[in-house]
């Protein structure tokens, strides 16, 4: 007798169909955001750029009075 067919299985029926891309986009891009990391991190060290987590409000100076220095009117 025949071996009856398998029942081909829909890949969308919830079940893990695996990484849509292919592991070669995945570590291109993996690649990639490790050199724009080592960018970020050799400019922040070599050139002074902050990175941008202070809070501008807590170092900025004295607020100025800019009425005292309008001219009479």
């Amino acid at each position: 007798m025949a071996e009856p067919k398998k029942e081909k299985r829909d890949p969308f029926d919830g079940d893990y169909v695996g990484n849509i891309w292919g592991w070669r986009f995945s570590i291109i891009g993996a690649i990639g955001l490790l050199l724009l990391t080592s960018l970020a991190a050799y400019r922040h060290y070599t050139l002074g750029v902050p990175i941008g987590f202070d809070d501008p409000a807590k170092e900025a100076g004295p607020a100025v009075d800019t009425t005292a220095t309008l001219p009479n009117q």
